[in-house]
């Protein structure tokens, strides 16, 4: 094709082998149905197909129609990644986005390019037209229920946050309560006002109490609330290395953490994890 246009003086360039991005596509967050044809009763998982991906957008992050299409890259690279053909059929999965707040931009420049957009559930939105993968997009501000995702924002109150722990809690589930520990310490981090909030910090902490023996991660829990009293930068790092024991993407913890991936591999390395993605 070079020489053909540069023949014909074509008013065109060139780039070979160009890189797109310096690091490798990461993905959020991925839910795998164990049975494809099972059926979840929730809001967003009457939506799933059999492989579900997510991207995550933190309140400060824009999301642009851009980075709607991008996210639709991201599926087609994992439809086809270290697969057989076809192995991962188009038809069995599906792209959710998660913002804080409504994109108003973003539905306008989908409305304007055909594509159809249908309030599924308050809060949850179907975008569908011209699109390989099906789209939902989730606006935690105005979402019922899913508690765990709002307290990831800005904007957790006190009976939102202590709801949640005590439902944790209650379960009697170890995995549980270990996750909904790293939800907490994400909250308190983008949640600056809380600290003020009379007695947050013990209230939290006696929730806890009540049923976490295990001395791991009561000390865990103890060091995010220790934190908050030892400045952002160093309440992000403990926030960013939570995440990391919990094995969670790279990007993600960046997102949430706000500390840069450089950082982050640093933290790494001193975890004993040199290799993290």
């Amino acid at each position: 094709m070079k020489v053909e246009y540069d023949l014909k003086k074509a008013p065109v360039t060139y780039e070979q082998e160009k890189e797109l991005g310096e690091d490798p596509v990461r993905l959020d967050f991925l839910i795998i149905k164990k049975d494809k044809d099972a059926v979840l009763d929730d809001p967003i998982g009457k939506f799933f197909r059999a492989v579900n991906l997510f991207e995550y957008k933190s309140p400060e992050d824009g999301l642009s129609i851009d980075d709607f299409y991008k996210a639709q890259g991201y599926c087609l690279i994992y439809k086809g990644f270290d697969r057989k053909v076809n192995e991962l059929p188009i038809s069995e999965m599906t792209l959710t986005l998660v913002r804080h707040s409504y994109p108003r931009d973003l539905i306008k420049e989908l409305r304007n390019e055909g594509f159809a957009i249908e309030e599924a559930h308050s809060g949850i939105y179907r975008i569908s037209g011209g699109i390989s993968v099906p789209v939902h997009l989730v606006v935690t501000s105005r979402l019922c229920g899913y508690e765990g995702l709002k307290l990831l924002a800005k904007g957790a109150t006190k009976e939102n946050l202590i709801e949640y722990v005590d439902k944790a809690v209650a379960s009697g589930d170890e995995n549980i309560k270990e996750n909904a520990g790293t939800v907490v310490g994400i909250c308190l981090s983008v949640n600056e006002e809380l600290k003020e909030v009379g007695n947050m910090n013990e209230v939290i902490r006696d929730l806890f109490k009540k049923d976490f023996e295990h001395e791991r991660l009561e000390g865990r829990l103890e060091g995010r609330l220790e934190g908050r009293q030892e400045g952002i930068e160093n309440a992000n790092e403990r926030v960013a290395t939570d995440m990391l024991k919990e094995n969670l993407p790279l990007s993600l913890i960046s997102k949430i953490s706000k500390l840069s991936e450089d950082v982050i591999r640093g933290l790494a390395v001193n975890l004993g994890m040199a290799n993290i993605s």
